[in-house]
């Protein structure tokens, strides 16, 4: 496992800087938020700025073995804020349902050129559950959205990894195995979040077991049980953390070990850098010595 973090934490850099901020404090690997992603894409041809960008990072010692594909339909610069909503990859009206399938080929496309090999991807189905679709016609209209994706994807080197959230069928490792299974398609794999677990009422150790091999993105944070507060481990989140990394051990899971920890960004940058550093230091302590 290598310790990596979700590049949202520095939200407000540009990706260029962002890079050279990360880069400065000591991490090597990272996960490409929503908000870079979106900064990237405006830049041009996908694949073209992807393979640039990938070059640009090594320059500074930085890979991307994991991105977030995208989670809203625009990014967060005040340019983008006008019409912004929640990216859904399954909506129920088939216009909208052709337009996502467009934008997940444009990231898909950005992901191959960075050499991106795990794509956290949310399975949608929000809208379809607001229109009262039933949750075997979601199950269908999730499985078309993520075979789809995953058809585009075949042959380069990022692999979609379903990311558990707190929504009917969304929740069990079990759950999102049968949307892998329903799909037929060799390039998916799952992400846990431990703090979606946590709000879902799932033990993260045993989402781990139950993954197995198929398991290759994490994201790692902590909560208190009623919100996704995003914070650092060994807080006052309730994240059995000796646990988890036991099954993680138990797995062989050998993907990013990845923080996604917006919560803890809500304060000036200095602070922010020095718990950067911590940051980087307790992953090294998880991975070399905790539950060992």
């Amino acid at each position: 496992m290598k310790p990596g973090i979700w590049t949202s934490y520095l939200i407000e850099l540009s990706p260029r800087e962002m890079v050279k901020t990360f880069a400065a404090h000591g991490w090597a690997y990272l996960e490409l938020s929503d908000e870079h992603g979106h900064d990237l894409l405006k830049e041009g041809d996908p694949l073209t700025i992807g393979a640039a960008f990938r070059r640009y990072a090594a320059d500074y010692g930085l890979t991307f073995p994991q991105g977030h594909l995208c989670l809203c339909t625009k990014g967060c610069r005040p340019e983008d804020l006008p019409g912004r909503e929640v990216m859904d990859i399954a909506p129920p009206e088939t216009r909208d349902f052709q337009a996502a399938m467009e934008m997940m080929k444009r990231w898909v496309d950005l992901f191959q050129g960075l050499g991106i090999k795990a794509g956290v991807i949310h399975a949608g189905g929000d809208k379809a559950s607001k229109a009262g679709w039933s949750p075997e016609r979601i199950f269908e209209q999730r499985v078309k959205a993520i075979r789809q994706v995953a058809e585009y994807s075949r042959g380069g080197p990022t692999v979609l990894c379903l990311e558990n959230m707190n929504s009917p069928g969304l929740r069990t490792a079990g759950e999102l195995l049968a949307l892998k299974q329903a799909t037929g398609m060799d390039n998916i794999a799952l992400c846990l979040d431990t703090s979606h677990a946590i709000l879902s009422g799932v033990d993260p150790a045993i989402f781990i077991r139950e993954a197995g091999a198929a398991l290759q993105a994490l994201h790692l944070s902590d909560n208190l049980g009623s919100h996704d507060d995003h914070m650092l481990p060994y807080g006052r989140g309730l994240v059995a953390w000796a646990e988890a990394m036991t099954a993680l051990r138990q797995v062989r899971y050998a993907g990013l070990f990845n923080l996604e920890i917006p919560g803890e960004n809500r304060c000036p940058l200095p602070v922010r850098l020095a718990k950067l550093d911590y940051a980087r230091n307790l992953l090294h302590w998880m991975i070399e010595f905790e539950a060992r």
